[in-house]
């Protein structure tokens, strides 16, 4: 009797490359982009946001991972809760002794990181099927994506605010409008516009399961260029047949045609 084959897993640093860039939450799935529109206004806000959402995932996904795997639905959803606003008051005091300047401007939305939608997603979809190792590594990985796309909005939005990083509580503002939810989303958009360039230019293959948390851990099966081929040798074989299936038919059509006329 055969073995069942199981899904190829990953190493750890690719795993965590998979996890924060090809799969990153934010720019592939859009998901919890309030804290960075409204917050990430400035360099230490930003890497307030990243701290926070990084340590509300690892706590979050292995204590899922380890006791909630049993549990209903309905229940896990309250105790996601609890996890979350519990890691964020522990991790306020020192987020805020590291990053002084980062309080005044976060306000509320530190704290709404124990709703993020982005939890729970990952411990729901994921860390309740997984292992411990697997769960803790995807909530690094997304933590490191979330937190990289918060750091990038935030620095540059105090730039064009202040022309500064790390060092806006003593400048002057020569563009405050830059600090409105409305220029964070068009920073968003050009980013998750040259993420999806990146992906298509050099990871081909990931297009289509960006939306996918397995497939962090999963090599892909073939290699599929996707929508994107220029070459019709680099479809896949399932494409390819349905495309020599339905020609022959249009082309039959067309001589019809042009005999009639």
């Amino acid at each position: 009797m055969k073995k069942k084959k199981s899904a190829p897993v990953l190493s750890l640093s690719t795993a965590l490359f998979k996890g924060s860039f090809v799969h990153n939450p934010v720019l592939t799935q859009i998901i919890g982009i309030c804290p960075i529109l409204g917050a990430a206004t400035t360099t230490a806000n930003g890497l307030s946001l990243a701290v926070g959402i990084t340590a509300v995932l690892i706590v979050t996904e292995a204590f899922t991972s380890l006791f909630l795997k049993k549990l209903p639905r309905w229940a896990r959803m309250a105790v996601y809760t609890f996890l979350s606003l519990s890691t964020v008051l522990i991790c306020d005091r020192y987020v805020f002794s590291l990053t002084p300047d980062s309080g005044a401007g976060l306000g509320i939305y530190f704290y709404l990181l124990s709703l993020n939608a982005l939890t729970v997603i990952r411990c729901e979809k994921f860390a309740c099927k997984t292992t411990v190792l697997n769960a803790v590594t995807d909530g690094i990985a997304a933590g490191i994506g979330y937190g990289a796309v918060a750091l990038t909005v935030g620095a540059l939005r105090e730039f064009m605010t202040y022309g500064t990083l790390f060092s806006s509580a003593d400048a002057l503002p020569r563009f405050p409008q830059a600090t409105l939810p409305f220029t964070a989303l068009v920073i968003l958009g050009f980013l998750a516009a040259g993420h999806k360039w990146l992906l298509i230019k050099f990871y081909p293959e990931e297009v289509r399961d960006t939306f996918s948390m397995k497939a962090v851990f999963e090599k892909p099966v073939k290699k599929d260029p996707g929508l994107f081929a220029d070459k019709a040798k680099a479809k896949p074989k399932v494409i390819r047949d349905y495309d020599d299936k339905i020609r022959p038919r249009h082309s039959s059509e067309d001589n019809g045609k042009g005999g009639a006329e």
